[in-house]
């Protein structure tokens, strides 16, 4: 008999993994949608998460299921994969939702930004937001860092889309890549 490990029990110990690494930290914030303004810094993750992007997040993360459909705009030509732009751009970047071969559907963004001080910043005062957003439903977040680069990851089970933070040493600059991904059950 062949023994098959399904992917959510991969998840499951991931998330074990992670809570014995003593890697995690619950969220237990609240959300209030109201109006506000953003704050950007030229060259830079945009730092400033109002409350009414924590809706936007909530939403991004609400139209997963929907393969994004609501904030899609004009299709990208791509060979591999079918692409849109949007019209929801969290890090003030150039965003996209992909339908990959897979018939996975992922929402990402990315800037790229010029020092390594302002960069390492931007993406700690972005995770921090982030964390304010998502609410006492149990997200857990991970956090790695290397000489190189910085990976900010927020789970909460393995059926809601999993969001991912990262910053990269790329050549002479850095870049800041935000993503909403499938779920690790899938």
């Amino acid at each position: 008999m062949k023994n098959y490990i399904t992917p959510s029990i991969v998840a499951f110990i991931l998330v074990i993994a992670f809570i014995l690494a003593g890697c995690t930290s619950k969220t237990n914030q609240t959300t209030t949608t109201t109006t506000a303004t953003t704050t950007t810094t030229n060259q830079s993750v945009k730092t400033t998460v109002t409350l009414d992007e924590c809706s936007t997040i909530n939403n991004l993360i609400n139209g997963y299921e929907s393969g994004f459909n609501s904030i899609k705009t004009d299709k990208v030509n791509n060979q591999f994969t079918n692409q849109w732009r949007t019209n929801t751009h969290i890090i003030e970047a150039t965003c996209t939702v992909t339908f990959n071969k897979s018939e996975q559907t992922s929402y990402q963004c990315q800037t790229p930004i010029n020092t390594q001080t302002q960069t390492v910043k931007s993406h700690q005062k972005l995770a921090k937001q982030l964390r304010q957003c998502l609410t006492k439903t149990g997200w857990f977040e991970s956090q790695k860092e290397t000489a190189s680069s910085i990976y900010s990851t927020f789970v909460l089970d393995t059926k809601t889309p999993v969001i991912t933070l990262s910053t990269n040493q790329e050549g002479n600059g850095f870049s800041t890549r935000f993503e909403i991904a499938p779920p690790l059950g899938l």
